[in-house]
């Protein structure tokens, strides 16, 4: 057992605790970024509610919105019929930088499915008994195409 004193104990070097001073352009960037941030937050809100309109329009009876489990989330979860669907909403101003649905790839698609049994597990519901699909809404410069059973 090791009965060193407070005086002899080592320190971690300030070098690591010590905050370093921000520039003033490190201060505007951080700004500028937050302000970013913010604003694809209330786009996605926006297309997000917009999907949801459609949704109605169309049958689904909403479930829940922007469902959470640790850092992943699926968008809207929805009854369409006797079936459960959870929908990935993806929204573009233009096809310049490709389509909404073209965003939906294997990796995000692996990350759907595991939010959907975290979702499905904590309401009770089989794995294996419920009837589930994977829809994806691509908002595309205001146009609204809906894919059922995208994956």
């Amino acid at each position: 057992m090791n009965n060193n004193s407070s005086e002899e104990r080592k320190s971690i070097p300030s070098v690591f605790t010590d905050k370093k001073p921000r520039s003033p352009e490190s201060e505007k960037q951080s700004a500028l970024r937050g302000i970013r941030r913010q604003a694809n937050h209330e786009k996605g809100r926006y297309s997000e509610d917009m999907a949801a309109r459609y949704l109605e329009k169309n049958g689904y009876r909403i479930l829940e919105r922007n469902w959470r489990f640790h850092r992943n989330e699926i968008d809207i979860i929805a009854m369409d019929g006797s079936c459960l669907v959870f929908v990935e909403v993806k929204a573009r101003k233009s096809a310049l930088h490709g389509y909404g649905c073209e965003a939906v790839d294997i990796r995000k698609q692996k990350l759907l499915r595991k939010v959907a049994e975290a979702y499905l597990v904590s309401k009770g519901h089989s794995l294996t008994g419920t009837p589930c699909r994977f829809d994806v809404i691509s908002i595309d410069g205001g146009a609204i195409s809906l894919f059922k059973n995208a994956f």
